[in-house]
């Protein structure tokens, strides 16, 4: 039986291309740090993905990417009708939930709240060089302004969508120098939330979005 939730969580690390061909995945401890979870379940997670033809594990040396292909995956492995959702879908259903998000979340925000997303861009600039690491924090400020916004509705929305956000990133990797593109969108959301003016805030995260579709064009995507 798959540990569907942290088999996903690590396939989506492979199949981002955040590890190529080859390379070895972090060590067990790591992912038990990364993802809050006991040994015994990153272990059988492992299980899982050899048993999928995505890692090989090499005893006494570690897990190592094998495959990076989606094709014969079982469908329980993906998120639900994953093939009929495309990134621009996507990026609409962001604008419209993490837009109403932010600017809630203005009209509320505290000195915790800025305390606690300063420290996830401080964490995003020292982890500009580890892309797994970076895309974590990443999706981490966006999910601490949405869980801030005080609407329930609104962010069931937004987690009823974050595992299509996730693995969108499959499709495509950061270009060189785009991780400072990132941090500057995410302070300029900050600068709105200190400021408490949801229209700025509004006009941040647009942008920010507006941003990636940019990027994901190039991409061919």
């Amino acid at each position: 039986m798959l540990n569907t939730k942290l088999v996903r969580e690590i396939l989506s690390l492979v199949l981002s291309g955040s590890y190529e061909l080859g390379t070895r995945l972090p060590s067990e401890r790591k992912l038990c740090q990364m993802y809050g979870v006991s040994r015994g379940t990153v272990r059988q997670a492992l299980a899982d993905l050899e048993n999928l033809g995505i890692v090989e594990i090499r005893h006494g040396s570690g897990v190592y990417v094998l495959n990076q292909s989606i094709k014969e995956l079982p469908e329980d492995v993906m998120p639900p009708e994953f093939d009929s959702v495309s990134l621009n879908d996507i990026l609409s259903a962001r604008k419209v939930i993490e837009s109403a998000c932010i600017k809630l979340a203005c009209s509320r925000c505290d000195e915790k709240l800025v305390k606690r997303l300063e420290e996830i861009i401080d964490a995003m600039v020292e982890n500009m060089d580890n892309l797994p690491e970076f895309i974590k924090h990443d999706m981490d400020f966006h999910e601490t302004v949405v869980n801030n916004c005080g609407n329930p509705a609104l962010i069931i929305a937004y987690k009823s969508i974050s595992e299509y956000h996730r693995y969108s990133q499959i499709f495509t990797s950061l270009h060189e120098g785009e991780e400072e593109v990132a941090i500057d969108y995410h302070q300029r959301m900050l600068y709105a939330l200190k400021k408490k003016n949801p229209q700025l805030g509004e006009r941040a995260i647009l942008a920010h979005l507006d941003h990636l579709a940019g990027m994901r064009e190039k991409n061919v995507i």
